[in-house]
């Protein structure tokens, strides 16, 4: 039951932290909103409700979407307001040793809370990083390509672009791992990312979908367009392969969708399918194919 609720809660928390990071302007003006808000009620209680720490949700929402010195800044912002707010109030007595070591302990706290914090964000993107990416290429894996791919088929649907997908399998690759041993076999698909990342365009998502298999993401691509990339990608991949005395060749298949696929496993499907026509043939080809 406790893991449960840990599953559960650390699920939220991830969702939550998506949210507001999609969505940086927004995040940052309620941020802002919520400290003026807080200023005012400051202002109209004068000292009887100390509520300094209550800037500390805007101050923290800021820190996270933005980057250091931004959060820094509201935070000096909000304990100099809450300052000059008090000397307002004070009497005659001037500013007491109560009153600088006050200001001075609430602006560490806030300081602390602002380093803490952004320690925990580098942590979460290193985590989400790794959760996303596949460990012997950098590639992303075949996870964060369905995440991406479900991204892509939405804008689709949206504002109707094409979108193709290639699939590809190493010919071969078995008779590496037999002959050479699998840290020749790792270091040739660390090789294949190498060139998968040069070749394709910016705009492209590359990733290993596990074993020797990879997929590439086509964004707002046409026939041509991704006939270009495909035989551009697959001399470079040749010419690595022979450079290295590899006897490993490569079947593509590309399925290009001029509607909206209606999923990201009909997406991969199609281009699968269509590897699995050039491996039946003369492997070391590519077919293109428009899917309605």
């Amino acid at each position: 039951m406790t893991t449960t609720v840990a599953a559960t809660r650390d699920d939220l928390w991830r969702r939550f932290a998506e949210l507001i990071q999609r969505h940086p302007k927004k995040s940052i003006a309620i941020s802002l909103v919520l400290a003026t808000i807080v200023a005012i009620f400051d202002y109209a209680t004068g000292d009887e409700v100390p509520i300094l720490f209550c800037y500390l949700p805007s101050v923290m929402l800021i820190c996270w979407v933005s980057n250091l010195a931004m959060g820094a800044t509201l935070a000096a912002v909000c304990c100099t307001g809450w300052l000059i707010d008090d000397l307002i109030g004070l009497e005659e007595g001037g500013v007491t040793a109560h009153e600088c070591w006050t200001a001075a302990s609430h602006a560490m706290c806030f300081a602390v809370v602002i380093v803490m914090l952004r320690r925990l964000k580098v942590g979460y993107a290193n985590e989400r990083r790794l959760a996303r990416t596949d460990a012997l290429t950098g590639l992303l894996n075949a996870k964060a390509f369905r995440e991406r791919a479900e991204e892509e088929i939405a804008r689709v649907n949206r504002y109707g672009h094409q979108v193709s997908a290639a699939f590809i399998d190493c010919d071969n690759f078995k008779t590496v791992n037999d002959t050479l041993g699998h840290q020749e076999g790792d270091r040739l698909l660390a090789a294949i990312a190498q060139e998968m990342k040069v070749a394709v365009r910016e705009t492209d998502v590359p990733a290993r979908m596990g074993g020797d298999e990879f997929a590439i993401l086509l964004p707002e691509t046409s026939q041509q367009d991704a006939h270009n990339v495909v035989n551009r990608l697959q001399a470079a991949l040749n010419d690595r392969m022979q450079q290295e005395k590899w006897p490993v060749t490569f079947s593509i298949g590309v399925a290009i969708y001029t509607s909206p696929p209606a999923s990201v496993d009909a997406l991969l499907h199609s281009a699968d399918k269509l590897m699995y026509e050039v491996k039946a043939g003369s492997k070391n080809d590519f077919v293109l194919r428009l899917v309605a």
